[in-house]
């Protein structure tokens, strides 16, 4: 089978079934040449060059050339030609004000969809359903550009039979509007998504100030992003899921939180009945010692580093996060997904990297 068959079989067939041994060797026979075209890159091919990258000799995963992902907020690193650029993600910017800068051409855009709906119909199913978006609709905005949570909206209306927005542009909540949706689907299964750090601080904590509750035990509600704020507040995983659940009179096991990145957009990773991360089969993750930077083994902690296939505009193939993380286990989830799964702990503050990020600093910008 051809590389681009290979890549099409493991975004589109059944996800979470690839032991880690047999995807190591599929991942790798596709990451190879996608380094190879990663060299086009000026600012890449420096990087390869210092390091002393051989990429014929790479037999690990481990061993892929990762990319410190603030690399994306100080370099272009797009591998295709600027008239293919279809679209220009940006990531919040948070913590250092400059924003990371992911350059997608069409196939890349297209496998990342793919890999999206792959990942989360597993947990929820394919069906369609009406969708409630605890953000506003100018988050969502048509354009070359799109931000982290719209990009992540995006994704999920995939799975959207029809979309209601729930909030204004300065995030205040439209109770009226949220009556007339519970009240129109309270025995539908209904979709929810929202930015973690908003659903908390804008929505939940709001109704509950209110005393308001709703009957929508059929719901699923996804939400990603901005743990480091709750975490700041001392909000836990499971306090959140059981107060979430009691707004809508639904179990805690349909709250469920999922950990991605801007940078490797269509690679998600959603908690299963066990409250673990799994990894599709066209992805993984590699935890790296925060010392030696050597992965470590089950019951280890360290840097997150997420790996794609799903990326030939940019280095997608292996980034490493700001995000620290716990290997759980490999192959022996009680939920039956095979491959490695694991926790987010926390975001590394201020974190410097040892490795390769200082080998792009000789090179001009390009941004």
């Amino acid at each position: 089978m051809d590389n681009l068959n290979l890549i099409d079989e493991l975004i589109l067939g059944e996800q979470f079934n690839l032991d880690r041994e047999n995807k190591e060797k599929l991942l790798l026979q596709i990451i190879k040449p996608q380094l190879e075209n990663n060299c086009d890159n000026l600012n890449i091919r420096s990087m390869y060059e210092k390091l002393g990258i051989n990429i014929n000799e790479i037999q690990r995963l481990e061993d892929v050339p990762y990319i410190p992902v603030n690399m994306f907020k100080e370099f272009n690193l797009s591998v295709c030609k600027e008239q293919e650029v279809v679209r220009v993600l940006t990531s919040s910017a948070t913590t250092t004000g400059i924003p990371s800068k992911i350059y997608l051409d069409k196939k890349t855009s297209i496998r990342q969809t793919q890999g999206l709906i792959s990942t989360i119909s597993n947990f929820i199913g394919a069906e369609r359903r009406p969708l409630l978006v605890i953000d506003s609709e100018d988050s969502n905005k048509r354009g070359g550009s799109i931000t982290a949570r719209g990009t992540a909206i995006r994704g999920v209306s995939t799975f959207a039979s029809n979309i209601t927005y729930v909030m204004d542009k300065e995030l205040e909540l439209d109770i009226n509007k949220l009556y007339e949706f519970a009240e129109k689907y309270r025995n539908q299964e209904v979709l929810i998504y929202g930015f973690t750090y908003i659903v908390w601080s804008k929505f939940i904590k709001v109704l509950e100030e209110k005393g308001i509750k709703f009957d929508m035990h059929k719901i699923k509600l996804l939400h990603s992003g901005g743990w480091k704020k709750l975490i700041s507040q001392k909000v836990e995983k499971y306090e959140f899921n059981i107060r979430t659940a009691k707004v809508f009179n639904t179990s805690p096991s349909n709250i469920i939180d999922f950990y991605g990145m801007v940078e490797q957009v269509g690679v998600v990773f959603l908690d299963c009945e066990c409250g673990h991360k799994h990894i599709a089969n066209f992805a993984d993750v590699i935890i790296r010692d925060l010392e030696s930077l050597e992965e470590v083994k089950p019951g280890g902690t360290g840097i997150i580093q997420v790996m794609s296939i799903l990326g030939s505009s940019y280095p997608s193939q292996a980034i490493l996060t700001e995000d620290i993380g716990e290997l759980i286990g490999i192959d022996d989830c009680p939920c039956g997904r095979k491959g490695k799964y694991f926790k987010f702990k926390a975001r590394v503050e201020k974190a410097e990297v040892r490795g390769c990020g200082d080998t792009f600093a000789e090179m001009e910008r390009e941004i």
